[in-house]
């Protein structure tokens, strides 16, 4: 395939470098404003639910969103997202990341975490992750 030159709005795109804005977001303890669960998709289907939580972060003027967690399982640090799933019985399943976030600030429902302040660090990705243990 050809390079192609792509232009928007009279802009060769294919020309312009890398930012110098970088953000400064630093893995600090945060407090969560709110929540909502989001559906997943990819390629058009459905895959699942994911809880975003909205979180004030000392270093920024808006809310952030974080929607992973890292906790121990097995003797081991796990990062995940926290998906939203449910067992037989139409409860949070005890060994799922959800879980183990809200048994790590002794929380017994999602809603239970807006008002609770979690450390936070940095996932394979370089996005923010809830610190969980």
């Amino acid at each position: 395939m050809e390079n192609q030159e792509i232009q928007t709005e009279n802009i060769k795109m294919d020309e312009i470098g890398i930012g110098e804005d970088v953000p400064q977001v630093t893995a600090k303890r945060v407090t969560i404003i709110s929540y909502e669960i989001r559906a997943v998709t990819k390629n058009e289907k459905h895959i699942g639910d994911k809880l975003v939580l909205k979180c004030k972060h000392p270093d920024m003027q808006d809310n952030i969103e974080i929607s992973s967690v890292k906790y121990e399982a097995n003797d081991k640090i796990r990062t995940t997202g926290i998906w939203i799933k449910l067992d037989k019985d139409g409860k949070i399943p005890y060994k799922s990341a959800l879980a183990n976030l809200l048994r790590f600030v002794t929380k017994a429902y999602i809603k239970d975490l807006v008002g609770v302040e979690f450390n936070t660090s940095f996932d394979d990705n370089g996005y923010l992750a809830l610190k969980a243990y």
